[in-house]
């Protein structure tokens, strides 16, 4: 008994460890001091409709990123979210809710609430299963070894849930996060 329960002490701990360390190879590689840049794919489904679409995010720090699409840009910086319709050239301003998780939480390793499962190797990625209680929502993030982002689901409801797969990785080089300039847009700030 006694050497079941030292036994068990030594796995619990060996399982903390590894997650432990992929959390902190993962946050190194997407808080990178330059900044990083990922070209993404999204694919996204809302019970029967789906949708996909292509873009790139930039990482400054974990506090100021951007999402850009062809048709739709979104600046958050210091708690505060600019989306620009650049379609209709609008540009409305709103505030992050405190509390809520976002994948940009994930994707810059703001890990608060979130609880992981023991990160598992296939081939030469890294999986780890994700579960955010407190909104139902669960998922996993595949990485490469060295810590980049390869993939990241996120499932928020039956047959609900978003897709990121990464086809670029780039470190500094950050050009849209310092250009976000829109121009003689129409201004709706929802801030009260």
């Amino acid at each position: 008994m006694k050497f079941f329960l030292i036994f068990s002490i030594l796995f619990l701990a060996s399982i903390q460890t590894q997650s432990e360390k992929w959390k902190k190879t993962f946050i190194n590689v997407m808080n990178h001091d330059d900044g990083i840049s990922i070209n993404v794919k999204i694919e996204q489904l809302q019970f029967d409709s789906k949708s996909f679409d292509s873009g790139i995010i930039e990482i400054m720090d974990k506090d100021n990123y951007i999402l850009s699409f062809p048709n739709e840009t979104v600046f958050i910086s210091q708690g505060i979210i600019k989306t620009w319709n650049k379609v209709n050239n609008q540009l409305i301003i709103d505030k992050l809710i405190e509390g809520d998780i976002t994948i940009f939480d994930l994707l810059t390793g703001e890990f608060k609430d979130v609880s992981f499962e023991t990160p598992k190797k296939i081939r030469n990625l890294i999986m780890v299963n994700f579960n955010i209680e407190m909104m139902g929502y669960s998922g996993y993030i595949k990485t490469k070894e060295n810590g980049e982002p390869v993939e990241l689901k996120v499932k928020y409801g039956p047959n609900q849930f978003l897709l990121l797969t990464v086809t670029k990785y780039t470190i500094g080089n950050l050009k849209l996060i310092n250009r976000f300039n829109p121009l003689n847009a129409e201004i709706i700030d929802l801030r009260e």
